[in-house]
């Protein structure tokens, strides 16, 4: 929801490129899983009943609606349909080589390393079986596992484009609700082939990268409905969603916290762990996805709100990785892979090392996107 605060065009983009950029940073900490490191509040070791992955598809699909969408809809739709669909072709290429490389580099080198990330397909494999595994999607490895989502989403976009420009705004929500409601039933039958649910993630994360595509190719009439209302009636639906996220977020991370230290009352333990079946990642229930929208809007609102002192205290970091935050996601799969062969993921090791370890990848990264290294190869 659009915050009161939020007029102009380059504001609310500045806002999701901090917010992105916010997300790829909880994203790269928490891969790391070298915990405690001094940077566990940033998304509290990825232990939250949401994590950041949302919140990077939405606004994923919000830039792209907006991006792809309304700001060339007085263009052919051919001229966006092209774009978007050479735009999920090279993801879907670098995905794959990805997969294949970090498969042979595994296979080659690492096969008895501590650290080497668990998944990849045993050394005797036919080869070629590997290959159309891979090419399938039916076999993913290596920490950019999320590019293979976000291809097939690109690579759909333009159906998506088509009823947004006709107006069919409601056909597109009605046909992603459809398709993230058959998640259960296909893990069912797909249990006797032995697919994984992460395989099927591409039904249920689709709601929210389309939903996302949707609000963004409205963003501007949206915005518009918004700042018609009065302010009585603003702060009569936002405070008490704002006060319902806040809420739930802050006994979510006290849950989380307790935990960490070890000091959760068994009661609270039992009851939060009752809890994460109605929360899984992969299916994204109806109330995982409740939760997401409520901390989503929460967190709009204080980086809109708050925009400036956020820019100032973080926005040399934070903005680089949000405008360049696939290039930072495919990058930092890179790193990872052989990082975790160095330092082993893993809570309750040396916090000096973890620390050091944390800021030593982050500032790889941070220079290498302010050097652009390998912009013309890596996409952004």
């Amino acid at each position: 929801m659009p915050s009161e605060n939020v007029k102009k065009k380059s504001t609310r983009i500045a806002t999701f490129d901090l917010l992105r950029g916010y997300f790829m940073l909880s994203i790269i900490i928490n891969h790391l899983q070298w915990y405690p490191n001094g940077l566990d509040w940033v998304a509290f070791r990825g232990t939250l009943l949401v994590s950041a992955a949302e919140g990077f598809f939405l606004i994923s699909g919000i830039v792209l609606g907006i991006v792809r969408g309304a700001k060339l809809r007085t263009k052919p739709f051919r001229e966006a349909a092209i774009l978007l669909i050479k735009r999920g072709v090279l993801l879907y290429i670098v995905s794959v080589i990805l997969a294949f490389l970090f498969t042979l580099i595994g296979w080659w080198f690492f096969m008895d390393t501590p650290g080497l990330k668990p998944g990849i397909r045993p050394i005797d494999q036919p080869l070629n079986e590997v290959i159309m595994g891979i090419l399938s999607f039916r076999y993913i490895y290596g920490w950019a596992d999320f590019l293979r989502l976000y291809s097939i989403f690109i690579l759909i976009s333009p159906l998506a484009l088509w009823l947004l420009r006709k107006n069919l705004w409601y056909v597109l929500m009605a046909i992603s609700i459809g398709i993230w409601s058959l998640f259960p039933w296909a893990l069912e039958v797909n249990n006797v082939s032995n697919t994984t649910s992460e395989l099927l993630m591409v039904l249920s994360w689709q709601l929210i990268f389309f939903g996302g595509m949707t609000i963004g190719y409205h963003w501007d009439a949206l915005t518009k409905w918004w700042q018609s209302l009065t302010g009585r009636i603003r702060r009569s639906i936002l405070i008490p969603v704002l006060a319902v996220a806040a809420v739930t977020l802050v006994v979510d991370v006290g849950i989380s916290v307790m935990q960490a230290l070890g000091i959760a009352p068994a009661p609270v333990t039992e009851w939060y762990n009752s809890l994460r079946p109605f929360f899984n990642k992969e299916e994204l229930p109806i109330y995982r996805l409740i939760l997401f929208g409520l901390w989503f809007i929460l967190g709009f609102y204080i980086f809109s709100r708050y925009e400036r002192i956020i820019k100032k205290l973080f926005g040399w970091l934070l903005l680089p990785f949000g405008h360049n935050s696939l290039y930072v996601y495919i990058l930092h799969a890179v790193i990872l892979f052989f990082a975790h062969m160095i330092i082993l993921p893993g809570q309750g090791s040396n916090i000096l090392i973890n620390a050091i370890g944390t800021f030593v990848i982050l500032g790889i990264i941070y220079i290498a996107v302010r050097k652009e290294f390998l912009f013309k190869i890596i996409p952004r």
